[in-house]
């Protein structure tokens, strides 16, 4: 055994690779070696192996365990929030439990793309998946567990939104009538009709955020979806179905959603509810009435007026006569 072996096996005595071990190492970083490489072989090995220093994960995770984490750590969002990112993560793990199972480095866009298009069939719900997962590892990303993002390389699918029918003025009659047979349910059915307020957003407000005095309504930064405040003009026939009751009171009475899907089945719209048709009918009836953009860019909540041009205006079949009653004639009397 020469002098160079004996040193050799000294420097790897107790790593437990072996001196042939160590050469077939070396031999396969330098296969990777550019031949045009400036650097000498033992640099271009120094650097392989100070790239794979900066990349290494000491600790590994599985998708499963990450995201018991990722709930912990949004455990402060609001209840509607949270409910939403359990469920999307919830349907994706029980979707395929054995992606769940591996690590997020061992996550490649070809599984992610195939896991999304297993667990949602819409591209609406696609696209809310792929947000969910985008968010997810960029929170692995930051405690080390992969080294990239793979749903960065995918994208989101389009969505073909269909053209939402504002209510008619006998349509809407129809809810206000049955929302009253239910006790302390006309002055939220009110808020969907005549704020154009959000769903969600109306189950987080309370009589405190009506102004009967200034004729507005407050969604507070903690209600709105977008966590901006905003102010709602309050017309005639809402004013007149807001009865004030003590200011930290929900505007929604107990059980408000089982009683609302009660009330749109009365008024025929049972297994035919379009989600935000009351937002649309708003927007449509105020844009006619008003052909005032900006102002109701402020009632919606809307950061640009992109959005309700593009969707939420439908001013087809509304006559003048119609919008000038939506907002103000005897027509919504109570007692009509």
């Amino acid at each position: 055994m020469t002098n160079i072996e004996n040193i050799a096996n000294a420097i790897l005595d107790g790593s437990g690779i072996s001196l042939i071990d160590a050469a077939r190492l070396i031999k396969n970083i330098l296969d990777f070696m550019p031949k045009n490489s400036e650097l000498m072989p033992a640099q271009f090995c120094g650097k392989i192996i100070d790239c794979g220093k900066i990349n290494y994960r000491a600790k590994e995770m599985s998708f499963i365990e990450g995201f018991k984490l990722y709930l912990s750590a949004k455990a402060h969002l609001r209840k509607d929030s949270l409910r939403d990112i359990k469920y999307l993560g919830s349907r994706l793990i029980k979707n395929s439990p054995e992606l769940a199972e591996r690590n997020f480095s061992n996550l490649s866009v070809a599984n992610c793309e195939m896991w999304l298009n297993k667990a949602f069939s819409t591209p609406s719900q696609y696209n809310k998946g792929r947000a969910f997962l985008h968010a997810i590892f960029e929170f692995a990303l930051r405690r080390q567990w992969c080294g990239k993002n793979p749903i960065k390389c995918i994208e989101r699918k389009r969505v073909i939104e269909r053209e939402i029918v504002p209510l008619s003025i006998e349509q809407v009659k129809k809810i206000l009538e049955n929302a009253g047979k239910i006790e302390g349910c006309l002055a939220p059915a009110a808020l969907l009709i005549f704020a154009g307020i959000r769903p969600r957003e109306v189950r987080r407000l309370c009589w405190r955020d009506v102004d009967l005095s200034e004729k507005s309504i407050t969604v507070r930064s903690i209600c709105s979806k977008t966590g901006g405040v905003r102010h709602v003009e309050i017309f005639p026939p809402l004013k007149e179905r807001l009865i004030p009751q003590p200011p930290e009171q929900k505007i929604c009475p107990k059980n408000w959603q089982e009683k609302w899907r009660k009330i749109r089945d009365a008024s025929g719209f049972q297994n035919a509810w379009v989600q935000d048709v009351l937002r649309h009918t708003y927007a449509s009836y105020f844009a006619k009435r008003f052909s005032d953009l900006p102002r109701l860019q402020i009632n919606m909540g809307h950061s640009n007026l992109a959005l309700l041009r593009s969707r939420y205006v439908n001013l087809s079949d509304l006559s003048a006569a119609s919008a000038k009653s939506f907002f103000g004639d005897a027509i919504f009397a109570r007692n009509s």
